[in-house]
Order: structure tokens, then sequence, then C-alpha cells
């Protein structure tokens, strides 16, 4: 499940999805990166971080100069994974959902100690 999560951390933001695309087509440095996307090195460094703990980019050092690319490995391998987790929502999904407790029992929200104005909210 952790993994998951990563994955789906890092592909919840805009700036990360546009580093995926930059690294499609090229290896790059952070400050190419930079350049490209018009944000700090503590910024791009955080993104690539999250990007790499999700196993979508990897980096390799070239003496001082550090370069990334896209983790085909990885994807390969994460692929399976997203296949697997949207087909289980999916197929709960299209089953017939049970009915809430609430709807079961009106004062469940009073039952597990909530007052019933929070349980009514539409948020």
């Amino acid at each position: 499940m952790e993994r998951l999560v990563n994955l789906y951390k890092a592909l919840g933001d805009a700036n990360r999805l546009n580093i995926l695309q930059m690294l499609s087509g090229q290896e790059m440095s952070v400050c190419e990166i930079m350049h490209g996307l018009s944000l700090s090195q503590p910024a791009v460094s955080h993104h690539l971080k999250i990007l790499r703990q999700a196993d979508l980019v990897k980096n390799t050092k070239h003496g001082k100069l550090v370069l990334y690319t896209l983790n085909t490995c990885g994807l390969k391998q994460i692929h399976p994974l997203v296949d697997s987790h949207l087909g289980e929502l999916l197929r709960f999904a299209a089953a017939d959902a049970k009915p809430s407790a609430l709807r079961e029992n009106p004062n469940y929200c009073e039952l597990m100690g909530l007052k019933k104005s929070i349980c009514e909210k539409d948020e």
C-alpha cells in the first residue's frame, strides 16, 4: 500500500508531472529542470526526491554532475500495480453498493459520539 501511496503522491502534483514529461525525452540536470519550470533548486530537488521514492525517476552521477532520467524498470513494475488498484475500484463501483450505516440507522452519528450536524454536512 505504501508504494501505491507514494506513486499517487508523486503523480498528484503538476510540477512532478511536468518533470516526468521533460524526462521522457532526455536526461536532465536539476538546473535544466529549474530553468524549464522556473522553480528554485530546493523545489526541484524536493520534487525529484518524491519521484525517486515512487521509482519513477533515477539519477546517475557523472563526476559532480547528477543527471535524472525516467526509471523504465520502475515504470514497468508500477503499471500493473496501478492497473490492479484501479481494476479493484472499478469492480467495487460496478457492484451494488451497501447502504450507509447512517441510512440504516439515523442515530448512527450520535452512536459514534458525533454531532448529527457533522453527518449532515455536504463537504
